[in-house]
């Protein structure tokens, strides 16, 4: 249903339109009368016609200028308007081809050649007046304190609502319930809709790359990407290199494509078109017999083959390999037996066990030392005092 204010504001266009007067035509002499009163260069046609009309009396035109005062208008629509009215004002706007009412009025304000500028400054005043207007905080009259100059709210946080970092964090909980809800409902709908994959055929060489933001507008949507193979395009030997001679740079010597794109047109389909004349053009000139540029070579600088590093040959584990290393690992084990039987073998478990015996013992002999050191002193005092006591 139609909102009141847009109802409103379709209303008083609609009576703005209707008071204005109507031209004379051309043919039709005009009058010309002296000015009786001097008045400013800010005063508007309306407001002078309002003053002719107050000193000619009820029988002037100024009448036919009178002002609207929109408030009090829409105040007065607003409080005469009822929903069957509204009804009626949205099937107006169904039957003229649009939604609502909203989109009805901004249409026929932008469409129609016969609305005046004033009709326009009229439709921004409604706006202005349902949006508010803000306070200008530069001006001399401006007052925090007074609520008719400061029409800004929530300027204090008075702990009745969530922090702005958690008004954020629910809507990024709502984007991921409403992207769930159709993940989970509608995107199944698309099945009946799915295509078994047909691979290309021997015509197709051209591979086409899009560029797309689901339904938002980037700059970056408008790129297009092709990629095709120069042998791909039936040509003969001498052709086909003459054809990577004119591509220069956006051939790429390992994976043996020409790679092009296009961005310099505002919609995908113009770019595309563009990268087809271009394809078209380069194998026209490839096919040129006139210079087949044989004396001019492929140069390759452009690209830089960087070594990849393989695995060796030698290291990969075949079944030879594997015997070899089960003959070595058996003739090592036999050595260890006969070196064992021998007593040359090392225990090196052995050799551990020792090592740490011998490393205890020589620390507790320290400890001894250092016991021995300290005892020394205490019995030197105590003999300088058996002897003192003696004198």
């Amino acid at each position: 249903m139609a909102s009141a204010s847009s109802a409103g504001r379709l209303c008083i266009l609609a009576c703005r339109q209707a008071l204005r007067v109507p031209r004379m035509p051309r043919t039709q002499p005009i009058a010309w009368h002296a000015p009786t009163i001097s008045r400013a260069f800010a005063t508007s046609p309306r407001r002078l016609a309002d003053e002719k009309a107050g000193q000619e009396g009820e029988d002037g035109d100024g009448d036919a200028y009178k002002t609207l005062d929109l408030k009090l208008m829409n105040k007065a629509f607003l409080d005469s308007v009822t929903p069957e009215s509204l009804r009626q004002l949205d099937e107006l706007a169904k039957n003229n081809g649009y939604t609502s009412v909203d989109e009805y009025l901004e249409a026929t304000l932008r469409e129609t050649p016969g609305w005046a500028s004033e009709d326009r400054a009229l439709e921004e005043d409604l706006f202005r007046d349902d949006a508010g207007e803000k306070p200008n905080k530069t001006s001399f009259w401006f007052d925090e304190d007074d609520p008719e100059t400061n029409t800004e709210e929530h300027d204090e946080f008075d702990e009745d609502d969530i922090t702005s970092m958690a008004h954020g964090k629910l809507d990024e909980i709502r984007d991921m319930r409403h992207y769930a809800r159709l993940a989970i409902w509608e995107m199944p709908l698309l099945a009946k809709f799915a295509k078994p994959f047909v691979p290309p055929t021997e015509k197709q060489v051209l591979r086409w790359r899009y560029t797309t933001y689901m339904g938002e507008s980037h700059p970056a949507e408008k790129k297009v990407v092709v990629q095709f193979a120069p042998d791909d395009l039936k040509l003969t030997p001498v052709q086909a290199e003459k054809l990577k001679k004119l591509a220069g740079p956006r051939y790429n010597p390992e994976t043996e494509l020409v790679k092009m794109s296009c961005e310099s047109f505002e919609h995908q389909a113009q770019n595309k078109q563009y990268l087809i004349n271009l394809v078209n053009d380069l194998i026209t000139a490839a096919k040129d017999p006139k210079d087949t540029f044989a004396d001019v070579p492929l140069d390759l600088r452009h690209h830089k083959i960087e070594p990849k590093p393989r695995f060796p040959k030698e290291w990969r584990l075949t079944e030879e390999r594997k015997k070899e290393l089960a003959e070595y690992r058996q003739k090592a084990a036999i050595a260890d037996v006969k070196r064992a039987e021998e007593g040359l073998l090392v225990d090196g478990q052995k050799l551990i066990d020792n090592f740490l015996i011998q490393k205890l013992a020589e620390e507790q002999e320290k400890e001894r030392v250092a016991e021995l050191a300290a005892a020394v002193p205490r019995m030197g005092k105590a003999t300088g005092g058996a002897a003192r006591a003696r004198r």
